[in-house]
């Protein structure tokens, strides 16, 4: 029974006596020959090259040289502080027993805003969008306790906002008085 490893990567395998015929892979349905008894068949190689200058960007993080120039540090690098970084962040992220009530997306502790939806919890409102959640929903979200704290502080800060733009309308609005010379 004949065999190949097509090169979209996937093995294919054929009945016999089909040996020397034509077909098309059933993985990605490009065209190809089935290998006979004597064929053997050319395999595509893939080969990776490092990219320009690449010896330079390894000695620059690994603190054995200069900056290469031009900087450009290829797209997907990660230095080993930043991922570390990353790694600190996401363990300090503590999941809790709440949910999104618009998206069901398991919330993380004092998460104030969704990820995955942008429903913020505190006023019910979908960020970009205007949507509001519904009267249920916002009922399970009085139930969060980190969630009381956020409201009361929102309410303060557009409380203070306020008094500030009532205050710069005023004074756009009074009169300005002359002096006298």
């Amino acid at each position: 029974m004949p065999e190949l490893t097509h090169t979209c990567g996937k093995t294919v395998r054929f009945p016999s006596g089909t040996e020397g015929k034509r077909g098309r892979c059933p993985h990605c349905g490009e065209g190809l020959r089935v290998p006979g008894g004597d064929e053997v068949p050319a395999q595509r190689r893939i080969r990776l090259e490092p990219p320009p200058h690449w010896k330079a960007y390894e000695d620059y993080l690994h603190d054995r040289g200069p900056p290469p120039r031009p900087l450009v540090i290829p797209k997907n690098l990660m230095l080993k502080e930043e991922a570390d970084e990353k790694w600190a962040r996401e363990a300090e992220r503590v999941p809790s027993r709440w949910y999104c009530p618009a998206c069901k997306e398991r919330m993380f502790i004092d998460q104030v805003v969704c990820t995955k939806c942008g429903l913020d919890f505190r006023t019910g409102h979908v960020i970009g969008k205007n949507a509001k959640l519904s009267a249920k929903g916002m009922a399970y979200l009085e139930e969060i306790p980190w969630l009381r704290e956020a409201r009361k502080a929102l309410a303060k800060e557009r409380k203070a906002e306020g008094r500030s733009r009532a205050t710069a309308k005023l004074r756009a609005k009074a009169p300005r008085r002359r002096r006298r010379r």
